[in-house]
């Protein structure tokens, strides 16, 4: 009986050590951005310093909330923004630490609507100086 007790026990202690955390877009603000000059797009593109608030989520996973934004016009692809389509980082001026790019999990991949407010989980990636990704983005990303 003392066996049993200790194993549920164990399994309640363990239970949260897989789950992921809730990302804060005030935590994701925690980065600077200095111009590097890109030879492939010859025009300076922006390099991110990730701060110490945001560097521990980097290969976790995590979830996020936030307004729904196509970036294609067949509605595949999608970024998830602090703000609405109006003041987003496309439209609106907000930096780029204001929206994270979504690579959906194919079971996850439909058509969402602009500014839908929703929250994503998945495996959060920080991206330095890709230039063919977003500063930010949620790997196997899916809907809750």
């Amino acid at each position: 009986m003392k066996r049993i007790l200790m194993l549920i026990a164990f399994a309640a202690c363990t239970i949260g050590v897989s789950a992921q955390e809730y990302l804060d877009w005030g935590i994701l603000a925690d980065v600077k951005f200095k111009d590097h000059y890109s030879k492939e797009y010859k025009m300076d593109l922006l390099k991110a310093t990730f701060g110490d608030m945001v560097k521990p989520y980097d290969g976790k996973e995590v979830m996020l909330s936030g307004y729904m934004i196509p970036i294609d016009p067949m509605g595949t692809a999608y970024v998830l923004s602090r703000n609405p389509n109006s003041s987003c980082f496309f439209c609106g001026g907000a930096g780029p630490e204001t929206i994270v790019g979504l690579k959906l999990d194919p079971k996850h991949t439909k058509r969402y609507k602009t500014d839908e407010y929703m929250t994503f989980k998945g495996t959060f990636k920080m991206n330095e100086l890709n230039e063919k990704q977003f500063t930010y983005m949620i790997l196997d990303a899916e809907k809750l």
